[in-house]
């Protein structure tokens, strides 16, 4: 489970900013939100709100450019590391970015820091101690010279023994690759960064964005995987009174044209055998969804894309939260609320945190309303973005306000509407200077 995520001069982001999702020692909606690992009591929720542009969807996308360097490495020495630094400065265009990751892997507390441009993987550093205390031990160190681009790893203690492996990986090592990224690419087995790879790999869901981005197609794979199942879907649906009794889904093959199979093998965040497939064939593999809804004289099916935006978002969205009650994962949704009516989004939140057990989900939403309703949430879950008077991101949680402060805030929705938390756009009047068509 992740602890805690902090991230530096990216995008809108100039100082470093962290979401955590260690809980306090509040006991409210224990049962529902709090984990127990060890010595720590993790969160399974951490949702961030804040006006337009305040820099919410860039926490996101640096949580999955973090994604993309551990697990989706620059092929070539000459492939720049792409993202954006803080652009509303001259310092911050020539100053390095950082991630810092605290995590719960096994019976570990890793602690992973990046220091990184567009152009190399500056340094990188993985530490780790018990999830029961201890002190926290370095396990590598990793600098690259600025000059000559090459990268040396110092190992630490008992993680010595490693050096052998290490060494045989050293070529797959590029200034522009995390270790991770370089361990991905070479044919050693080294037990630490395996256990943490492997974790990687099974935990971390991409991004959920407000796009389609081929849920339907994960859902439906989701099923067809029998990772999840149709009834469960199915279930889900109907319990939400979307007007769907039941659906079918089935594989089929979608032609596509040359230039379609061009874009799916350059783009690297496709798995490599879809890529693969789109070199050597002119279909796809697709999944046909048709929604079987109750009428006067019977059953009715329509076709997915005659469903309303709401109800084939659920259907994407359900196999989201169905993963992530099977099985742990963590995923960040932005704007969770897109296409949900209110008491859908409600429902959505109490189905994950009344089922899942060790998953988590960061997301963005625009639905201030859940404020009202105490039962929906706890303070330390909720974190507000707004920008400073230089156009810098700043984050900050609802528990980050003294006692005093939220003793005078007990309605958390009335004060964010009133300002007091911060959080929300500063709007001008509505006047409209009329277009003067005597000068015409």
């Amino acid at each position: 489970m992740i602890i805690d995520f902090t991230v530096s001069n990216f995008r809108s982001i100039k100082e470093p900013q962290t979401i955590s999702f260690e809980a306090t020692d509040d006991r409210h909606l224990e049962d529902y939100y709090v984990i127990q690992k060890g010595d720590y009591r993790l969160l399974k929720m951490a949702t961030l709100i804040g006006a337009n542009a305040s820099g919410k969807s860039n926490m996101l996308q640096a949580y999955m450019h973090f994604i993309r360097l551990m697990r989706l490495p620059c092929e070539n020495k000459t492939d720049k590391i792409t993202y954006d630094r803080f652009a509303f400065d001259e310092d911050s265009a020539n100053r390095d970015s950082s991630i810092t990751v605290n995590f719960i892997c096994g019976n570990h507390h890793y602690r992973y820091s990046i220091l990184f441009n567009n152009d190399m993987v500056a340094e990188e550093s993985l530490s780790c101690k018990s999830t029961n205390g201890g002190d926290m031990e370095t396990v590598f160190e990793r600098t690259t010279d600025r000059a000559s681009k090459v990268s040396a790893i110092k190992l630490h203690n008992g993680y010595q023994q490693s050096s052998a492996e290490i060494d045989k990986m050293l070529p797959n090592i590029l200034h522009n690759r995390t270790v991770f990224g370089a361990y991905h690419k070479s044919n050693v087995d080294i037990h630490w960064l395996r256990e943490v790879s492997d974790w990687m790999d099974a935990y971390l869901l991409p991004v959920v964005t407000t796009s389609e981005q081929g849920l339907r197609q994960y859902t439906s794979n989701q099923i067809f995987d029998g990772k999840i199942t149709k009834e469960q879907v199915a279930s889900f649906l109907r319990k939400a009174d979307v007007g769907i009794n039941d659906f079918s889904v089935r594989k089929v093959d979608t032609p596509i044209s040359p230039y379609y199979a061009a874009a799916i093998v350059n783009d690297k965040s496709t798995p490599d055998d879809i890529r693969e497939q789109a070199k050597n064939t002119s279909t796809l593999p697709d999944a046909r969804v048709r929604m079987v809804h109750a009428g006067e004289h019977g059953s009715y099916e329509l076709d997915f894309a005659e469903e309303s935006r709401g109800t084939q978002r659920y259907y994407e969205m359900a196999g989201v939260v169905l993963a992530l009650i099977n099985i742990p994962h963590i995923v960040a949704i932005d704007e969770l609320e897109n296409a949900m009516h209110p008491d859908l989004y409600e429902h959505f939140l109490v189905t994950f945190l009344s089922n899942a057990k060790e998953s988590q989900i960061l997301c963005t939403t625009h639905m201030r309303e859940f404020l009202a309703d105490k039962n929906l949430f706890r303070d330390d879950s909720v974190w507000i973005a707004q920008k400073d008077k230089y156009g810098a991101t700043e984050i900050y949680s609802i528990a980050d306000f003294d006692e005093e402060e939220l003793k005078q805030v007990e309605n958390r929705y009335g004060a964010y509407r009133a300002g007091r938390l911060g959080g929300i756009p500063q709007l001008g009047d509505t006047y409209v200077e009329p277009l003067n068509t005597d000068k015409q």
